[in-house]
């Protein structure tokens, strides 16, 4: 009877979780992609390869999509819907465009909620990272919250080059793409 009792208000979270993705998804229009310097990778000697950066023509304000009274398991979804676009991983449930506009606003939705959210210091660390166009660890802050969601499909283990991200952005977004070319 315990199990029951915390199991079906689960169920309704990721219900509404869910809902809410797919009416965010039929909102969209365009993605626009333009390529970003990122962070020195210490690994490639320094060198600073190119990050693709999405922004969206949107229907609605994201302050809508991402309320500031957002529950902590949809700040979590968000993040690990986004990271799906940076990480290799042999699953992946649920996309979402990771967008500077979508992280900025996650970052107030945090700092709003920090005193209520278990794991706003973890959230802040990764979307502060994502705020610098750094994805060097996109890997490990997908399992990170991989595994505050009991994942077990799915586990992260690399970082897509700006070709497969490329490709997973036109396979996974149903929409027009128009790449803008660095200044």
């Amino acid at each position: 009877m315990k199990n029951k009792k915390i199991f079906i208000p689960l169920v309704i979270v990721l219900l509404a979780v869910v809902a809410y993705f797919m009416f965010i998804q039929w909102n969209k229009e365009i993605l626009i992609i333009e390529e970003k310097p990122g962070v020195p990778n210490l690994e490639d000697d320094g060198i600073v390869k190119p990050v693709i950066e999405v922004s969206e023509e949107r229907k609605i304000p994201v302050e809508v999509e991402l309320p500031l009274s957002m529950h902590e398991l949809a700040v979590q979804e968000i993040i690990h819907a986004m990271s799906h676009q940076k990480v290799k991983a042999d699953g992946k449930w649920g996309f979402l465009p990771l967008t500077q506009e979508r992280v900025q606003r996650l970052i107030e939705v945090v700092e709003t909620n920090e005193s209520k959210y278990d794991n706003a210091s973890i959230y802040l660390d990764i979307l502060n990272r994502w705020a610098e166009n750094d994805f060097s660890n996109a890997d490990k802050e997908h399992n990170i919250i991989w595994e505050m969601q009991s994942g077990t499909i799915g586990r992260a283990y690399g970082v897509l080059s700006y070709e497969e991200e490329l490709e997973f952005i036109q396979k996974h977004f149903n929409v027009e793409i128009k790449k803008v070319e660095p200044e």
